[in-house]
């Protein structure tokens, strides 16, 4: 909806509040305790609000749980002192990148001829370890740092109670990390440990996630999504239609020239649609187009909003 159109909705609300209209909160079919907005036919075709009908599938039944993005081991390489001598200059930090063929660092030793040698990169990344520093004496294979590359990184899941029975390897699993919202990252569990982790009380599985854009920073958190091989019949929505408000996720009930706003419980994405388990009734209409600065105009209750405690269970 471009800012034109914005402006003529909150102006048709605003005129119709005004004049007495349909713009005062009033009950809603099978809402009663929801305010609702209503905008007149000529403020829906200025303002360019697109419903469609939500439609009712068979998808497969999912978990959610916490993940976490980590290096791959796999992807993470170990410099070492190509002889014995004096370090004279360390370059890099814990946390900088660094290209293959950077050099990393100068030893100085009566080994090499000319008495000085430069250690490079042997690939590109991110230190995530330095293990020696100036002016220190190191023997030949001594650890000097650590380099992990991202362009394939771990995705790690947090199972809880009966859910680490669930998962096993070659479980399809879903995520969106809150830096991008929207963007779904797809997998299959390659591992899962055999035991709790300490720090987090859970069994950790670890997804393989292609990575060559860079985008995904080990240390960012997921929301995680992971099948459990059975299905559950739900409501397919296209995902344009839904808002994201924080760890909220909500769409725009659409009676007929009414909006209202309601919390949903998502499941599965299918296509360009995703499955909403809770929140959407069959045959109701979803705003598709619009839903964004409809619910900016502010609502004094959202449908379903009582049973968000309900949401992880």
């Amino acid at each position: 909806m471009t800012p034109h159109r914005l402006a003529c909705a909150r102006a048709a609300a605003t005129l119709l509040a005004a004049c007495g209209g349909q713009a005062e909160p009033r009950a809603a079919p099978a809402t009663p305790a929801s305010a609702t907005v209503a905008l007149t036919p000529r403020a829906l075709e200025i303002t360019g609000v697109v419903t469609e009908s939500a439609t009712v599938a068979t998808v497969p039944e999912t978990f959610t749980t916490t993940g976490e993005i980590e290096f791959d081991p796999a992807r993470v390489v170990v410099v070492n002192a190509p002889v014995a001598g004096r370090i004279r200059r360390l370059g890099p930090t814990v946390g900088d990148r660094v290209a293959a063929g950077d050099t990393l660092a100068t030893i100085e030793s009566p080994e090499f001829l000319s008495g000085v040698l430069g250690v490079t990169a042997p690939r590109g990344g991110f230190v995530t370890a330095v293990g020696a520093a100036p002016q220190q004496l190191v023997t030949q294979g001594a650890e000097l740092l650590r380099i992990a590359a991202v362009d394939s990184v771990w995705l790690r899941v947090d199972l809880y109670a009966e859910h680490a029975r669930t998962a096993r390897v070659g479980v399809p699993v879903e995520a969106t990390a809150a830096a991008f919202p929207g963007l779904a990252l797809r997998g299959r569990i390659a591992t899962v440990a055999p035991g709790v982790e300490g720090a987090t009380q859970a069994v950790a599985a670890r997804v393989p996630l292609e990575n060559r854009d860079g985008r995904l920073h080990p240390g960012m958190f997921a929301d995680v999504r992971v099948a459990t091989g059975r299905t559950v019949r739900g409501i397919l929505v296209p995902r344009a239609a839904v808002i994201y408000e924080g760890s909220r996720r909500l769409v725009m009930i659409a009676k007929d020239s009414t909006f209202f706003p309601s919390v949903v419980l998502l499941g599965p994405l299918v296509g360009d649609r995703v499955a909403v388990l809770r929140g959407i009734f069959p045959g109701e209409r979803v705003v598709v187009s619009g839903a964004y600065e409809l619910y900016s105009a502010g609502y004094a209750f959202t449908r379903g909003a009582e049973e968000e405690g309900d949401e992880s269970k």
